[in-house]
């Protein structure tokens, strides 16, 4: 069913009402009787297709009066009409030939008002039981106003004929006299047979013309679709290349073609003019079936191009297409990746160096504080005593600050093992459970899936989430939960608890240093954690779970999945000696 934008744009006249829009007004009556006045080139083709049948019928009713005046009978007066409308019909053709939509109107209006009378002519002059055969030749008109007018028109047109057929019955022209009623129902049959093929053709039309819109509507979209691709494609940073299945280039942008020492213009990058096979990119072909022939999926690879430069790509493959699949490949210069990477590690150094110095300066003006108090005089033995420990608990809070920070920097020599951490989780539920057993709920969906970490920095962040839970969790039974998800390949690793939920307002500074709601920690708990996990191919978030009561949960999700080869002697992470 057609959409109202479809309906409303461009749609024919039903013929059962006026039209509401008044530009209808300002047509003129030819155009207010025929459907789609400024109609498409294929309703144009279709109407000069209807000329040469018109002229063929024209021609043939000529070549009959002919005939019949050759064999003794008479015809002059049928050959002069024939003979006229075989004159207007091929004018009428050669302007429709030459002409453009406009006027399409009066052209099919004319010859419709030109069929019915030619043909009401002839089949006066016509003699004998010809005259009913050519009753056959109001089909033309009947059909002309069904495929290019309204419903109206339509109506009216086959009206015509029927009267034509009745006044002529009841005249008993042509010997008609003999049998006058049965000619008067024949003629009523007949007429009602040209209603019923003029409400066909028209009802055949009105959905060719929906199909049609709807087509150039697609063709729009469509085209209008390519044009955007086209522009981002031109003016993405990176170089991308469209190949085929048989890794044929099928289009290339300018970065691309920088990158890989294509030389070509915009459209000839487009059209894919060139091939794997060629000098430039044969290094890129031999590296591109390397990695689809090691079955790496999308992870990047790393090639030089024939200048020398170190460059990475990136594949994607296109299921589902209309031809069969392809590749999208981004080429990145390593250059700007690692200008990039600097550039973040600066940044995110900067941010940590100014959280650092916030963070220290507090300690130390306690400390400063602390030490001028204690060198006044008069103070008592407890209250000196006082400011020692107060010295000593702001050094332990600095040194607890460079700890961690020494510690984030030594995280980033780990080596990632594949490693199945399910027996990890039990040995960490069996020591923490100990003082209230029941507490730690422990639900592993595969004891067999496993995952790429440092069994060490895995226990390291475990840990942490736990010391969390513990901390804001209540006493009942299955107040923690620790859930491992994933069959074969570990998908997550959720630590959730049924104490209060972070609001929605501190979700996003949870994992920045030194923010911290408890004033016995530093705040880089949960930031280390998350330094770790993305260094192993995982992502530290929290999330809020609506399961009967909302419960919060950090989850440890692996964003990108090995390959499907599983080792078959998989190391358990046992917890490391001395870790904490």
């Amino acid at each position: 069913m057609p959409g109202r934008a479809e309906r409303d744009v461009g749609a024919p006249d039903s013929g059962f009402a006026f039209e509401r829009d008044p530009a209808h007004a300002l047509l003129s009556w030819p155009e207010r009787m025929i459907s789609g006045s400024a109609p498409s080139p294929e309703r144009t083709r279709s109407f000069r297709v209807l000329g040469a049948a018109r002229l063929l019928m024209g021609s043939i009713l000529l070549g009959w009066f002919v005939l019949n005046l050759l064999g003794g009978g008479s015809g002059h007066a049928g050959i002069v009409v024939a003979s006229l409308y075989v004159t207007l019909v091929l004018l009428q053709w050669l302007i429709s030939l030459r002409s453009t939509a406009r006027g399409f109107a009066w052209q099919v209006l004319s010859a419709v008002l030109i069929d019915l009378l030619a043909f009401t002519l002839l089949q006066w002059l016509a003699t004998g039981s010809t005259g009913r055969e050519l009753v056959l030749s109001y089909t033309l008109p009947v059909l002309a106003a069904g495929v290019w007018g309204t419903l109206r028109f339509t109506l009216a047109t086959a009206a015509a004929v029927s009267l034509l057929l009745l006044a002529q019955a009841l005249a008993g022209l042509g010997g008609w006299a003999i049998g006058g009623e049965l000619q008067l129902v024949s003629s009523g049959f007949v007429g009602a047979a040209y209603f019923a093929m003029g409400l066909l053709a028209w009802q055949l039309s009105q959905r060719l013309v929906r199909q049609e819109q709807r087509a150039r509507s697609s063709e729009i979209r469509a085209s209008r679709q390519l044009a955007i691709n086209r522009h981002v494609l031109h003016d993405h940073p990176d170089g991308v290349l469209v190949l085929d299945a048989r890794l044929r280039i099928e289009a290339a942008n300018p970065a691309a073609a920088e990158l890989l020492g294509m030389a070509g213009t915009p459209d000839e990058l487009a059209a894919g003019a060139w091939d794997l096979r060629c000098p430039e990119l044969a290094v890129l072909g031999a590296a591109l079936r390397a990695h689809l022939g090691g079955m790496r999926g999308s992870a990047p690879m790393q090639f030089e191009s024939i200048d020398g430069v170190r460059l990475q790509a990136r594949i994607q493959r296109l299921q589902h297409l209309p031809g069969g699949p392809a590749y999208v490949v981004f080429v990145q210069d390593m250059r700007d990746i690692g200008n990039q990477i600097q550039q973040d590690k600066l940044a995110a150094l900067g941010r940590l160096v100014a959280a650092l110095a916030h963070e220290i300066r507090n300690p130390l003006g306690a400390i400063a504080h602390a030490n001028e108090l204690a060198s006044e005089h008069g103070l008592s033995e407890s209250q000196r005593k006082r400011m020692s420990e107060l010295i000593a608990q702001n050094v332990d809070r600095l040194n607890r600050i460079v700890e961690d920070v020494l510690d984030l920097g030594r995280a980033g020599t780990r080596t990632p093992l594949r490693l199945q951490p399910a027996q990890l989780l039990r040995e960490l539920v069996a020591e923490y459970d100990a003082a209230a057993p029941g507490r730690i709920e422990l639900d592993i969906a595969d004891a067999q899936a496993w995952m790429e970490f440092d069994p060490q920095q895995l226990r390291r962040v475990v840990l942490n989430l736990l010391g969390n839970a513990q901390r804001f969790a209540s006493q009942q039974p299955g107040a923690i939960r620790i859930a491992l998800r994933g069959q074969q390949h570990v998908r997550e690793l959720a630590v959730a608890n049924d104490g209060p939920v972070v609001a929605p307002g501190l979700r996003t500074q949870i994992f920045e240093p030194f923010f911290t709601t408890d004033s016995r920690g530093t705040g880089l708990g949960l930031y280390i954690c998350q330094e770790l996990c993305s260094r192993y191919g995982t992502r530290l978030f929290y999330r809020v779970v609506q399961r009967g009561q909302a419960y919060g949960e950090f989850v440890i999700g692996v964003v990108t999945q090995p390959d499907e080869t599983r080792p078959s002697d998989l190391p358990n992470a046992a917890p490391a000696p001395g870790s904490a």
